[in-house]
C-alpha cells in the first residue's frame, strides 16, 4: 500500500493525539495532518489533497451541514465520522449520499486500523452496533417513499450473486475468486448496481438489498 494522507479534525488535542497512536498499528507509511476544526478543513482541503477525513459527526444544524457539504463536493475523499451516539436517520441519509463509514467513539485501535485499511480499498466500514441498527431500521419499508424495488432495476443474475456476497461480507478479492471472475470485473458489476440502484458505496447496496428482500437479516448471521 502505498502511501496516503489523513486529516484528523477535532478541537481536543488529547483527541487527535489518540487517534494518531492508534494510526501506529498501521503498516502503510501515511501522513498525518491535525486540524483544530472544519472551518480550518474547508479553507485548506484543496491544498492538502488527504485520502481520508477523520472527524467527529456534530449534531447540530451547522455540523451536519458541513458533513453533507464535505461528502458531496469531495467524492474521492474517504470520510470517516466518530460519534458518541448516533441518530440513525441521519446516518442514512449521510449513507446514501456517500459516507464511507462511522465509528463510536468507544472503538479499540485494531478497529479504527480495520476501518482504515477497508475504506483505502473503497470498501465502507461502520461499528457494527451502528450497521445492525441501521440496517433494521432500512428493513421495514418507509410507504411515503415511492422507492423502486430491486427486481424493477434490470439486475442481471450476475449482479444479484454479487449483491448477496458483499452483503455477507465478502471483498472485492473474495467475490472474484467465488464466481470465477477477475476483481476488475466484480468492480465494473458494482459500479453497473451502484448506478441502477442510485447509491454511491456498498453500504448502500447492502440497505438496498436487505430493505427490499434480497437477501434475509438470518442469512447474515
Amino acid at each position: 500500500m502505498s502511501k496516503f494522507k489523513i486529516c484528523i479534525v477535532d478541537d481536543q488535542a488529547i483527541f487527535r493525539a489518540g487517534i494518531k497512536q492508534a494510526l501506529v498499528l498501521m503498516k502503510a507509511k501515511f501522513e498525518c495532518v491535525e486540524l483544530a476544526n472544519c472551518t480550518q478543513l474547508l479553507t485548506q482541503l484543496d491544498r492538502l489533497h488527504p485520502e481520508i477525513i477523520i472527524m467527529n459527526l456534530e449534531f447540530t444544524d451547522s455540523g451536519i451541514s458541513i458533513t453533507e457539504q464535505l461528502i458531496k463536493n469531495n467524492p474521492d475523499i474517504k470520510i470517516l465520522l466518530f460519534a458518541d451516539h448516533a441518530n440513525d436517520e441521519l446516518l442514512i441519509k449521510l449513507i446514501d449520499n456517500g459516507l464511507f463509514g462511522c465509528l463510536l467513539r468507544t472503538v479499540e485501535p485494531y478497529e479504527l486500523k480495520l476501518a482504515i485499511e477497508m475504506v483505502l480499498t473503497n470498501q465502507c466500514y461502520f461499528s457494527p452496533q451502528l450497521i445492525n441498527r441501521i440496517l433494521m431500521h432500512r428493513i421495514v419499508p418507509n410507504k411515503s417513499e415511492n422507492k423502486r424495488n430491486m427486481h424493477d432495476a434490470s439486475l442481471t443474475i450476475r449482479e444479484l450473486e454479487i449483491i448477496r456476497l458483499l452483503c455477507k461480507g465478502l471483498d472485492q478479492q473474495q467475490i472474484a475468486e467465488k464466481l470465477f471472475i477477475s476483481p476488475r470485473t466484480v468492480d465494473a458489476h458494482k459500479a453497473n448496481i451502484m448506478s441502477k440502484l442510485e447509491v454511491k458505496n456498498t453500504t448502500g447496496i447492502i440497505l438496498h438489498a436487505i430493505k427490499n428482500h434480497v437477501i434475509r437479516m438470518e442469512e447474515l448471521v
